[in-house]
């Protein structure tokens, strides 16, 4: 039996209409499905922020400089603006450190300290003031002098101890309470001879 062409191309058409479409494998074929995330905007909060924050995110924590603390002297006079340099400038730190014995003595005797008690205060802060003075010196010659009459005089370096000053208070006949108040007058006393000598190179 023979088919007339008619036929075979209505067949094929037929079969064309019922087979479903090729997908194509071209890039420009795929739909766009890529979305953009929304992007946050930290102007405002940079805005906000002092200028000092924007590198490191957090509080400004700088605390102003003191200039006035810088200048002080660490050590011995902390409360001092200028550290004394020349040897007259060094005799009257010494000499103002002194004179601070009476008024710490009438404190320390308000409190009801005993008179041993401010005896050795006193001697403390002369002792103190001793030491410290010779630390500002910057001539190593004039320190060790001063050193070498402190040991012939007293066979120590550093000046006399408290209990030497006793001995010496008692070897001049005083007893009891005489011995101490002693050594609070005489804490209170510099040498006029070296005060006369240091104002004298202050002069020159």
């Amino acid at each position: 039996m023979k088919l007339s062409r008619n036929s075979s191309i209505r067949s094929t058409k037929s079969e064309s209409s019922l087979s479903p479409p090729k997908r194509s494998n071209s890039v420009d074929s795929k739909p766009n499905t890529t979305t953009t995330k929304p992007t946050r905007s930290n102007s405002t909060s940079s805005l906000s922020r002092p200028p000092s924050d924007l590198s490191t995110g957090s509080a400004s924590r700088t605390r102003p400089r003191n200039p006035d603390g810088a200048a002080r002297v660490n050590g011995p006079d902390a409360g001092a603006v200028k550290k004394p340099t020349t040897n007259s400038e060094i005799r009257a730190w010494y000499n103002q450190k002194v004179a601070s014995i009476p008024a710490n003595d009438a404190k320390l005797k308000a409190q009801g300290a005993s008179l041993e008690d401010r005896a050795k205060a006193a001697v403390k802060t002369r002792h103190d003031a001793r030491l410290e003075a010779r630390k500002f010196m910057s001539n190593p010659f004039e320190v060790a002098m001063l050193k070498a009459r402190d040991f012939f005089t007293y066979g120590r370096l550093d000046g006399p101890s408290f209990d030497q000053l006793v001995n010496k208070a008692k070897g001049n006949k005083l007893t009891g309470d005489a011995v101490y108040q002693s050594l609070i007058d005489s804490s209170k006393r510099t040498n006029q001879t070296v005060n006369n000598h240091f104002n004298q190179q202050a002069k020159l």
